[in-house]
This record gives C-alpha cells, sequence and structure tokens, in this order.
C-alpha cells in the first residue's frame, strides 16, 4: 500500500464513525507500529489495542516513574520542545529502549498533545514520517467529534446548568436526581472553576475536564461559557488539592479559583460567585496555583457593597455558620450567639458569659462543641475574622459604644 493509500485509509476510518478506537487501531496497522497519545501532562489520552508488552510498552498503566523518565530524556534531548512547536515529527531515542517516532496533534492553534509511535514492529522508513502528519490531522479530527459529543452528552449537564443560573432547588431532591444518574455526592462540595487566562498554552477544556474527573474520583464537571466549573469533595482542603492538580493535571495558561466548603448543590451558583470572584479579585497576587476565596473575601465584600443582586450578601456567610445555624435550629441551642458573643466581645470567655448571663464554664463548653460541630477552630485568627465577618452581614456584629 503506497502513501496516497495509506491516507486515504486513514480519512475512511475517521468517516466511518466507527470511533476513536477504530481510527487509532487504523493508523497503527498502516505504521506497523503501536501508537499512543498523550497530552500536556504527560497522561495518556488513548493507545492503541495492542501495544506490546514489557519494555515495549510504553503507555502501560501503573508505569508513571518509567514514563516520567522517558519524557525527561525526551525534554532534555529538546525533541519535546521541538514537537511542541513543528509539525513535523521526529525521530528519537530512549536509552535502551525502540526508537521512537513523534508528532504533535493540534486543533488550530491549541496543541492538545503528541502521539508516539513504538519502533517495536518493524523498522521505520521516510513513508513513517509522511503519514504520521496526516495521522495526527485525522486523530485531532476525531477529538473534536468526540468532544462536542461528550459534552452535549454529560448527564447531569442540564441540572449544573440550572443550578449556575439561580435556579431555586430543594438539596434533597438535587441529591436524589444525582444519585438516579449514579452519582453520590459526598456531604460537602467546593467548586474548582478553571478559566484560560493564555489561550496559546490552554489544551482543550473538554480534555481538562476529563483530566479532573481522573485526578478527583468521584468528582463532577461541566464545560460552560469557556471555562470548566468543577466540584469536588469539600472536605479536600485546598493545599491537598493544589498539590493534586500540580502532580497530575496540566494547568498551563489557566487562572484556577476555589469557593468555599459548601454543604450542597443548592448554593452552587453562591459558590461559583466566590471562585469567580477568587479568580477577578485576586489576579497576579496568587499565593498559588489555586485562588481561594478565603484570600478576596474582603475586597469581595466592597465590590458587592453596591451591589444590588438578590442572594450576593448571603454568598459571603461562612459556610460553617450555617451549619451551627441548622443545629440551633433543629435542637433549640444558642451555638451562634454563644460565638457571636465570644467573638464581639474580643474574644473574652468571661465578658461573652456576661453578656449571655451563663457561667463561664458554660462558655467554654460552647465554644468545644461549635468546634466539633462546625469545625470553627476560635484559636485560629483567620478563622475568627472570617466568622466575625459573617456575623456582622447577618445583624451580629460588635455594636457602636458611645
Amino acid at each position: 500500500m503506497d502513501l496516497n493509500e495509506k491516507k486515504l485509509a486513514l480519512f475512511d476510518a475517521h468517516l466511518s464513525h466507527k470511533g476513536l478506537q477504530h481510527l487509532v487501531d487504523t493508523a497503527a496497522g498502516l505504521l506497523g507500529n503501536p501508537i499512543f497519545m498523550a497530552d500536556l501532562s504527560m497522561g495518556i489520552v488513548f493507545k492503541s489495542s495492542d501495544m506490546g508488552s514489557g519494555e515495549l510498552d510504553f503507555s502501560a498503566e501503573n508505569d508513571l516513574e518509567r514514563q516520567l523518565s522517558l519524557a525527561k530524556q525526551a525534554a532534555d534531548a529538546g525533541y519535546l520542545d521541538w514537537i511542541y512547536h513543528h509539525d513535523e515529527p521526529v525521530i528519537g531515542t530512549f536509552e535502551g529502549q525502540p526508537r521512537y517516532l513523534s508528532a504533535r496533534v493540534r486543533d488550530g492553534v491549541q496543541v492538545l498533545g503528541h502521539v508516539v509511535v513504538s519502533e517495536a514492529g518493524r523498522p521505520f522508513d521516510e513513508s513513517d514520517k509522511e503519514l504520521l502528519p496526516v495521522v495526527c490531522q485525522t486523530i485531532a479530527f476525531e477529538l473534536r467529534r468526540v468532544r462536542q459529543n461528550d459534552t452535549s452528552s454529560v448527564e447531569y449537564g442540564p441540572l449544573l446548568e440550572e443550578l449556575l443560573a439561580g435556579v431555586s432547588m430543594d438539596e434533597g431532591i438535587i441529591r436524589k436526581r444525582m444519585s438516579s444518574m449514579g452519582h453520590t455526592l459526598p456531604a460537602t462540595l467546593r467548586v474548582l472553576l478553571f478559566r484560560p487566562v493564555e489561550a496559546t498554552k490552554t489544551i482543550s477544556l473538554a480534555y481538562l475536564r476529563s483530566q479532573l474527573l481522573h485526578c478527583f474520583h468521584g468528582s463532577i464537571g461541566i464545560v460552560r461559557e469557556g471555562e470548566v466549573v468543577h466540584i469536588v469533595d469539600g472536605s479536600i482542603s485546598v493545599d491537598k488539592l493544589d498539590e493534586r492538580l500540580r502532580s497530575h493535571v496540566y494547568t498551563g495558561g489557566l487562572a484556577v479559583g476555589s469557593s468555599w466548603e459548601t454543604r450542597g448543590l443548592a448554593k452552587l451558583r453562591s459558590a461559583y460567585d466566590q471562585a469567580d470572584a477568587a479568580i477577578r479579585l485576586q489576579g497576579n497576587a496568587a499565593r498559588s496555583l489555586i485562588c481561594p476565596y478565603d484570600d478576596v473575601i474582603v475586597a469581595h465584600a466592597g465590590k458587592l457593597a453596591f451591589s444590588t443582586r438578590e442572594g450576593m450578601v448571603d454568598a459571603l456567610v461562612l459556610p460553617q455558620l450555617r451549619v451551627l445555624m441548622e443545629f440551633d435550629d433543629r435542637d433549640g441551642t444558642d451555638y451562634v450567639e454563644s460565638l457571636a458573643a465570644y467573638l464581639n466581645s474580643g474574644r473574652s470567655v468571661a465578658k461573652a458569659a456576661q453578656t449571655l448571663h451563663v457561667h463561664k464554664n458554660s462558655i467554654y463548653y460552647r465554644l468545644q462543641r461549635i468546634r466539633e460541630l462546625a469545625g470553627i477552630d476560635v484559636e485560629d485568627e483567620r478563622t475568627c475574622f472570617l466568622s466575625q465577618f459573617s456575623l456582622a452581614l447577618m445583624g451580629m456584629g460588635p455594636k457602636a459604644s458611645f
């Protein structure tokens, strides 16, 4: 089969609509060697059905250490830099491994990753270097089609769109709807917002979403209005999220904002507003990859002081205070009032006890229960500030004395 016939076979495989795997296996057959694609974070996107075995399989699962070592060799030799800036393939050699033929896959100016062909079946010839760019082009076409289909078929997408639009919905109903689609939500959630800020460095948002789903087990997310809204387990700290993103997800060209921990999807719009504010107001002053809402709450409150949008102040109230409010409503306790009295008295147990007409031991006990029930640590300066700020918004702040 000559080169033109091979090109026609590739286009036929793409036009057959038999799927990405069929196209990849067709390409592998035409090249006579195993083939796989890695994204910009070196994660495997796909691979041919027959990848060989042992040392011949560059894409083997649970072999991340060797893969990173091989990627480093390619980077040190200058191959990766060449690949990501040119369409012309390169042939390289890993020490003690078969040679490889590689070229980038791009959708317009957006680089999606690179294809690697391992010389495990037959020796490369000149026609392989001419055929590989065509393989990459047809793969880009197929990935675009897959991406479009996947985005439109996210089963929980319409529900998240409603909630992000501010539609009011009972949390119990939301959880039942998610459960009917096979998704069990954790007790608390956190919104991570991924917004492109440098188009030339950003990977496809659909592939970003797929990476996030793989990185955070049980998470959910959608591509929406040119950004990715991703919802993760709220019990994972921002520091841990930041660490995991750096290790497993390519985030080049992206700004990442994080909301506070929230108790459910019913408050999704408020959580989105927080993550959005974290990106907008933090700018280049971010201390880490993720911009946490804690860092911008005061600036956000200033911006909202003149806002007439209904529910915006609600977004500023610390979620832990809502937990205490629920306990107070359900059990007839006075945890929120006790916390307010303690903070408004300059964190004096004696003054708080005097204000509430109770013994000091009652205040000590309530502060301990507040920590156990809602995770509010009154020894932490930042927590105390955010708690008092939220209480002030609720009309329970310190009163002026004349």
